[in-house]
């Protein structure tokens, strides 16, 4: 690679927010990716996931392996496929299976219309691809008619024996999203989805949210001087008062707060709604943001919830909610994760005499019946939701 390649990451680097230290390790490796590109006679153009997999082999197979310039083998990777030297890995249709046909238009699906998150899709294509596999007719299509009942449970039993009970509740979850996309694009003519029976050990316990005492414990653990504790605080402020769940908060974005109105927007699941925006929530995030202008250097995108580690960019679901857990640790206190602090909030308004439609709205949910859960906490509210269909409980 020419000293120019060499100085575009450098500068990719910087912008990113790597220290001088981290970036010159990246670099070198770099460099040995150039020198060995050199030996085996490969240009820039014959840059691929192949040759960077020999190039890995190589470097394992030397009497002494930097273990420091092996990890930084992603980073060197994210450059070269945003420098487009890397290209995407193409699947040729006409070497793929209608199998894979298949699973490649569930995860578009799952993508644009159930706007599931990456690591999502990729999960629920491990769990539930294989209940194709069975489908292949004689001349290699797939015959939808040979599912039924019996062979779909059949399928749901062996591919979570090896699981424990959440793993196998993902499974039943990603077979019956399946279903349904067989059955809105045709390929199904009957809902089987339904039909799945639940893996034993799979019941749902009641929502449990966290006490004030254990709140007032997160926030302790923030210290609101630095970066990361504004961050931090502001963050548990805004799960526990709007109920957000941690991809909501991850997808966060600097447009989405109206700060004249008092309104928020979150976007989540494939769907937005507004909720208003408590001024102790707004006095978080300001502070939050305040600091966040600070930072040299600034961060790359508009998220709300940034990295403040290098590259510095949007926060993850699961990082978010491992800040969380962080904290909790920090106050002394059993692990906790974002969804808890998301039931809070629903709890929270059930307690101070909110109703079951208001617990919906905050929370963003389609169903009035996925709300309901709920009310099974608040006695309350599930007396008067029995009232209305006429069954006054003894």
């Amino acid at each position: 690679m020419t000293p120019t390649v060499l100085g575009d990451c450098s500068q990719w680097l910087s912008v990113q927010g790597y220290s001088p230290g981290s970036a010159a390790g990246i670099v070198n490796l770099l460099e040995r990716f150039s020198v060995w590109m050199q030996v085996v006679g490969a240009g820039v153009d014959d840059i691929s996931e192949e040759l960077l997999g020999r190039f890995v082999v190589a470097e394992r197979t030397r009497d002494v392996v930097c273990v420091t310039a092996m990890r930084s083998l992603g980073t060197m990777r994210r450059f070269l496929r945003s420098g487009g030297y890397l290209g995407a890995v193409a699947v040729e249709s006409g070497r793929s299976t209608p199998a894979q046909v298949a699973v490649t238009r569930w995860s578009s699906w799952m993508r644009e219309y159930c706007g599931l998150t990456e690591k999502t899709v990729v999960a629920r294509v491990h769990y539930a691809a294989g209940l194709l596999d069975g489908l292949a007719a004689a001349d290699g299509e797939l015959d939808w008619t040979r599912l039924d009942a019996s062979g779909i449970n059949a399928y749901v039993i062996e591919r979570g024996r090896p699981y424990g009970a959440v793993a196998r509740a993902h499974i039943v979850t990603a077979v019956r999203c399946l279903l349904r996309w067989a059955l809105s694009t045709g390929h199904l003519d009957r809902d089987l989805a339904a039909a799945i029976l639940k893996p034993a050990g799979s019941s749902r316990s009641l929502p449990r949210g966290v006490d004030a005492g254990q709140v007032a414990g997160l926030l302790g653990a923030c210290d609101p001087v630095t970066a990361i504790g504004a961050r931090d605080r502001a963050l548990v402020v805004i799960l526990v008062r709007l109920g957000l769940r941690a991809g909501e908060a991850a997808r966060l974005r600097l447009d989405d707060i109206d700060w004249a109105g008092g309104l928020v927007k979150v976007t989540g699941k494939g769907r937005q709604h507004v909720l208003p925006l408590p001024d102790d929530v707004g006095q978080a995030l300001e502070a939050w943001l305040r600091l966040r202008m600070r930072l040299r250097p600034p961060a790359l995108d508009r998220a709300v919830f940034v990295r403040m580690n290098a590259p510095r960019q949007t926060m993850t679901t699961s990082g978010i909610s491992g800040i969380i857990a962080r904290l909790s640790g920090l106050a002394g206190i059993d692990p906790i994760y974002a969804h808890r602090l998301r039931h809070t909030a629903a709890m929270d308004v059930l307690a101070s005499g909110g109703s079951l439609a208001e617990t919906k709205e905050l929370l963003g949910h389609v169903y009035t019946v996925t709300t309901m859960a709920y009310a099974k906490v608040d006695l309350a509210s599930l007396r008067e939701l029995v009232v209305r269909f006429g069954q006054v409980p003894r």
